[in-house]
Formats: structure tokens, C-alpha cells, sequence
């Protein structure tokens, strides 16, 4: 398997690395193409009514859509006409601003998922320069703030970030590489899938240790310490320690911090 079948199976077998071009220039250029002919399309459309208003039964066109639909001996239907050429290229131009709305709603991929399918295009074994024409570039640095994740994968917050991009492949690299068969080979070599569900159980495990060992370890502490001044020097920090763990280890808004560390 090679090319654009290799590259697709990769991304139809890992979401994450469904990774795409937004092309938001060219899309907001395409927009502005239409309503720019649309509108020139609407000045004519009065034209037509200005002048088929001082003709026959204009004044009737102006109430009556049988009418108007059938046109005047003079000029036809070419106002009625322009409606319905004008009907069409609003089906399209609505059609295009609700999909550039949708577009605007997905989420760029996480810089570590990037990197990767960067790493993956350019390494033998894996994509080994998959694409050869002008469009293997689509993934460049250049493009960055230009590219569009189909499934982006979430991180509720700091710490989730760091546990999935930092501890996890120093873990595979440390012990897990050894007990772990890599994937299929068509997606390339050396690549190896964590469950993440697994993840998000080890994550929660470890988040509600930490939450749980905080306060105990505050009263510990201060249990073999005398000292008044020093005991609410403690207090202070492990407050701090506290609200820093709430910030990066949950997604808690900042009330909710204030009121978790006030009680």
C-alpha cells in the first residue's frame, strides 16, 4: 500500500490524524465572488422593474406573480427570468456561508498530533514521502493556522494534555515498547495505539489520588510543625498547591476554584 491509500488509511484508522487544509482565504474569496455577483444581480433586477413598471401591465407585475411569471410583449420574461437565475445562485450562497459556519466551528488538531503526521510523511518505514505533488505540502509549518481536524482529539486541561503528550511516550519508551505490538504495518512501521479509554481511567485514577492526598498531606505537615507563624505560612502554600492542582488537573471555571479553596 503507497500513496494516497497509505495516507488514507492511516487517517481513516487514526482519527486524530485526519488532518485537512482549511483554505479559508480561498473560501472567504469564493463568498466575496458571490455576493459581489449576486449583487450586481440585485441592481439589475430594480433596473428590470424600474422599466417594466412604465410598460403595459407593469403595475400589475408589482402584484401579481402570475403576471409578472408571464412577462409583456415587449420585454418578455427577462424580469422573471433574473428571479429565478438569481433564486439559484442564492441557494448556492447560502448554502456556501452555512458550511463556512459549520467550518469555522472545528477545531485544529493538537500540536502533538501535527507534529506527528509531519514526522510520519517524512520518515522511511512510515509515509516515506507519500505525495508527491505540490499538495504533500499541505501540512507544512506555513499552513498552520490553516489546517482543520476532522475528530481533534480533546484536552479538558493542562495536566490531561501533559499526561497524554509527555508521560505516555516516555512511559512507551521506557517499558511499554516492550510489552506492545505495533499496529497493522500499513499504516507503517514502529506505530503503536494506546486505548483511550484506558487513558482517561489511568488519568481520572491519578487526579482523584492527587486531589485526595493534598489536603492530608497539608494536615500532616502541619501536625509536626510548632510554630503558629510557620503553620500559616503552610496553610497559604498548600492553598496555593491546591488551586494550581484544581487549574491544571480539572476544567473547573474560576469560581469554582475560588470557592473549592475558600472552603
Amino acid at each position: 500500500m503507497e500513496g494516497y491509500s497509505k495516507l488514507a488509511h492511516l487517517m481513516a484508522t487514526q482519527h486524530e490524524f485526519a488532518i485537512f487544509r482549511r483554505f479559508r482565504a480561498l473560501n472567504i474569496k469564493s463568498l466575496l465572488y458571490l455576493q459581489a455577483d449576486i449583487a450586481h444581480d440585485e441592481a439589475k433586477l430594480i433596473e428590470l422593474a424600474s422599466r417594466d413598471s412604465r410598460y403595459g401591465d407593469g403595475e400589475f407585475q408589482m402584484k401579481d406573480w402570475w403576471t409578472l411569471s408571464q412577462g409583456n410583449e415587449k420585454h418578455g420574461t427577462e424580469q422573471w427570468d433574473k428571479v429565478l437565475e438569481i433564486r439559484d445562485k442564492l441557494d448556492k450562497y447560502n448554502e456556501s456561508i452555512i458550511k463556512q459556519t459549520y467550518l469555522a466551528t472545528l477545531e485544529k488538531p493538537r500540536r502533538y498530533d501535527i507534529e506527528f503526521l509531519r514526522s510520519w510523511l517524512q520518515r522511511p518505514g512510515m509515509g516515506s514521502f507519500p505525495l508527491l505533488g505540490i499538495d504533500g505540502n499541505s501540512w507544512n509549518v506555513e499552513y498552520e493556522d490553516d489546517i482543520v481536524a476532522v475528530k481533534a482529539r480533546t484536552a479538558p486541561d493542562m495536566f490531561s494534555t501533559w499526561f497524554t503528550e509527555t508521560l505516555v511516550p516516555a512511559y512507551h519508551y521506557l517499558l511499554g515498547e516492550r510489552f506492545k505490538k505495533p499496529i497493522d504495518e500499513q499504516a507503517g512501521e514502529g506505530i503503536y495505539h494506546y486505548n483511550e479509554s484506558v487513558l482517561n481511567a489511568a488519568l481520572s485514577t491519578l487526579t482523584t489520588v492527587v486531589a485526595s492526598v493534598l489536603p492530608i498531606c497539608s494536615v500532616l505537615v502541619q501536625y509536626f510543625v510548632q510554630s503558629n507563624s510557620l503553620r500559616l505560612g503552610l496553610i497559604v502554600i498548600f492553598s496555593a498547591l491546591f488551586s494550581l492542582a484544581l487549574a491544571l488537573m480539572t476544567s473547573a471555571r474560576k469560581i469554582e476554584i475560588f470557592a473549592a479553596t475558600s472552603a
